[in-house]
């Protein structure tokens, strides 16, 4: 299945990173040959009187806002040369931007987060964090970082190395329709990455040997235990073996022939934290986009636990895909 929006929303906030999250959205609509909005959304203002009481303010003052920003984005689109229609708003950013979303049917959001983590990202959280939880539609995130070197404004982003979540779940089945639609359209290198949880070896002593073992062990010597835990472990080895071989077929396969002709597809299996050995798979093999499955999880469970493609958005510098199966 070939995909191809042709609706894209680049969600900014007049952030020194902005101009980041235009040229992609520029040059994935070029691409795609997709109308392109771009979205601002004012949050409610809050003021505080002499007294200390807090109040809203006056529609008058609203619609003042709500035009100077309006004034400043097409000031913006036009610095940019840009060919968008504009989208300002008032509210919480990501409810806003979630109801924009369904109204326009936009197909692709394109936004930034400045990641973090840990005790401050629980209590606090972001408009991102919360996007990829409420949105219908694939979310692009970019991550915003200090010293970022000039994106330039081209209608061509770099896509040589697109990575994709492999767990065999629906959800990652979304994501390979994705990453494979992209390396078609960028003819790029499509990595199909496996992260296995790591396995806990247990080493048993000569008697728990006997234990799991049949036979008369009476009259056996030292060498004849030592064989007998040189055989479990080979057979350990050797049924392990299998299983990654296995694996690695099930990568293999997912790709078409006629993909390959316009595709490298490279295969990973990896073994540890998933969100950790993907970041770090990214970073050595120099991925331009990580594509990831969003999973059902319960909200007290992403509040608790969170989830892998969570703590990759969060922490990870490679542009990050977020797609979910429509319900």
């Amino acid at each position: 299945m070939r995909i191809q929006p042709k609706k894209i929303m680049c969600a900014i906030d007049f952030s020194d990173y902005s101009h980041h999250i235009l040229s992609y959205g520029r040059a994935l609509a070029s691409e795609f040959e997709a109308t392109l909005y771009v979205c601002h959304i004012l949050p409610d203002m809050v003021m505080l009187s002499s007294h200390g009481q807090a109040y809203i303010a006056s529609n008058k003052l609203a619609e003042e806002r709500l035009e100077n920003a309006k004034s400043a984005l097409g000031d913006l689109i036009k610095k940019h040369g840009l060919n968008a229609q504009t989208i300002v708003s008032q509210g919480h950013a990501a409810d806003e931007i979630t109801q924009i979303v369904r109204k326009k049917n936009i197909e692709l959001v394109i936004a930034a987060t400045h990641g973090g983590s840990g005790i401050k990202r629980f209590l606090i959280g972001s408009v991102t964090d919360r996007l990829v939880k409420t949105l219908t539609c694939p979310l692009l995130v970019l991550r915003a970082q200090e010293n970022h070197p000039s994106f330039p404004d081209v209608f061509r982003v770099p896509l040589e190395r697109i990575l994709v979540g492999c767990d065999f779940s629906p959800e990652s089945g979304l994501a390979f329709e994705y990453g494979l639609s992209l390396a078609q359209e960028f003819q790029a290198e499509l990595h199909l990455v496996h992260v296995i949880k790591p396995e806990k070896h247990i080493e048993l002593t000569t008697s728990d040997y006997m234990k799991i073992q049949e036979g008369d062990f009476l009259g056996w010597n030292r060498s004849d235990f030592l064989a007998l835990q040189q055989k479990a472990t080979d057979e350990e080895w050797e049924r392990r073996s299998r299983f990654l071989s296995r694996i690695e077929r099930q990568l293999s396969q997912m790709v078409p022939e006629e993909s390959r002709n316009w595709c490298t597809p490279v295969t990973a299996l990896l073994e540890g934290q998933a969100y950790a050995e993907l970041i770090q798979y990214a970073q050595i093999k120099k991925i331009d986009m990580m594509v990831l499955g969003i999973h059902g999880h319960s909200l007290l469970e992403q509040f608790l636990v969170g989830s892998t493609t969570d703590r990759v958005i969060s922490r990870s510098t490679c542009p990050v895909l977020a797609v979910r199966k429509p319900a």
